[in-house]
């Protein structure tokens, strides 16, 4: 039997607004600038309790001394500040150009997610007192090409983002009905880049694109919040960071009234972090875990197929239908969405957990007026 005790965590209150300005501004017949500034503004409020820490001590139940209490509609902490943008092109031709931006931009919500537990999870928290909103800067850079009257596009573009206070979760974390999460996250710094590559059909019986995309996403440790550093202070992958990643689209139209679509999909499998030996702590067998996400789940791959037939095509007819039949997984593929690990009998067992794993047919009619 399973004791179970309801519980709930104080929900949060924040107002977030902001103004924007901007304009684009042809400089030459070729050459085109746009600029802008978004200036956000943020409050955290009461109702709330706030657990204060003993100054220069990390973050832990041993370091709480006190508890302020906020009145509803109390500001707690206040964020601010500005999010510039800017991108110029460049026209090399009637049928190429370049372009070049920037962008700052700030995060109040932060997502954690715990990949180590059997089913992920996902835990949204508001930027308070101790947890800093998110902020990154990246720059890009763009090839474009279209060729035979426009009716196929081709890109190339290159991007590099660097981020600050982001949060990720000390070893053993608990994210979910934790009342103190600000005990459990670690502030970091992060750095991603990556290039994609598309090409598309925009008309004809065959369209669509294919489109290939290399980046990679990675973390370091800069804060010591709760005593604690993550992979001793270097860095390691994110959750996000899935270096390949592939999408083909195609649909095929035999008449004005049916089509076919087939559309597949692959990525790198996401970062975990697998243990490595067993040890005995208070009487409790547990798992000793290589450093943050040195490992990964198998890569993921799915096809999906559709049919669309539409109805008569007669323009004074009061509605338009359409009916769309559509297999998702058509082969079936039982891609891991998550991959937890158990001690049964002196052994380390790996298990794969597969959402969506046989094909999932569907049945669609679309009307419109």
């Amino acid at each position: 039997h399973t004791l179970f005790f309801p519980g709930k965590t104080e929900d949060e209150q924040a107002l977030e607004g902001a103004v924007y300005v901007g304009d684009e501004y042809d400089l030459s017949p070729r050459l085109t600038l746009y600029a802008g500034l978004r200036y956000s503004f943020y409050n955290y409020l009461g109702p709330k309790s706030v657990i204060q820490y003993l100054p220069g001590q990390p973050r832990s139940e041993g370091s709480m001394f006190d508890t302020l209490h906020y009145d509803k509609g109390k500001s707690i902490a206040t964020y601010h500040g500005p999010e510039p943008r800017a991108s110029i092109r460049y026209m090399l031709g009637k049928d190429a150009s370049v372009k070049l931006s920037y962008q700052r931009m700030r995060q109040y919500i932060h997502m954690l997610s715990n990949t180590t537990a059997i089913s992920p999870t996902d835990t949204w928290k508001l930027s308070d007192s101790y947890v800093r909103p998110q902020v990154g800067d990246q720059f890009s850079i763009g090839y474009y090409r279209n060729f035979k009257a426009n009716t196929i596009e081709t890109s190339i573009e290159a991007y590099y983002k660097t981020l600050q206070d982001f949060l990720d979760f000390r070893g053993g974390a608990l994210l979910t009905m934790n009342h103190n999460i600000e005990t459990d996250v670690i502030g970091t710094q992060g750095r991603a880049y990556g290039v994609e590559l598309m090409l598309k059909k925009v008309t004809g019986k065959l369209n669509g694109w294919i489109s290939y995309t290399y980046s990679r996403s990675f973390l370091k440790t800069v804060g010591t919040e709760t005593g604690e550093t993550i992979n001793d202070g270097l860095e390691y992958p994110s959750n996000y960071d899935k270096p390949h990643d592939v999408t083909v689209i195609s649909n095929y139209r035999f008449s004005r009234r049916f089509s076919v679509s087939l559309n597949f999909t692959y990525s790198t499998g996401r970062p975990i972090t697998v243990p490595v030996q067993r040890y005995v702590l208070d009487g409790a067998e547990r798992l000793l875990y290589t450093n943050r996400n040195q490992a990964r789940i198998p890569d993921y791959y799915r096809f999906d197929l559709g049919m669309n037939i539409e109805g008569n095509h007669k323009i004074r007819k009061l509605a338009h239908s359409s009916w769309t039949l559509s297999v998702y997984n058509i082969t079936g593929r039982k891609n891991a969405y998550s991959v937890f690990f158990r001690s049964e009998d002196g052994e380390i067992r790996g298990y794969r957990l597969s959402i969506f794993a046989q094909p999932i047919p569907t049945i669609t009619y679309n009307f419109r007026f």
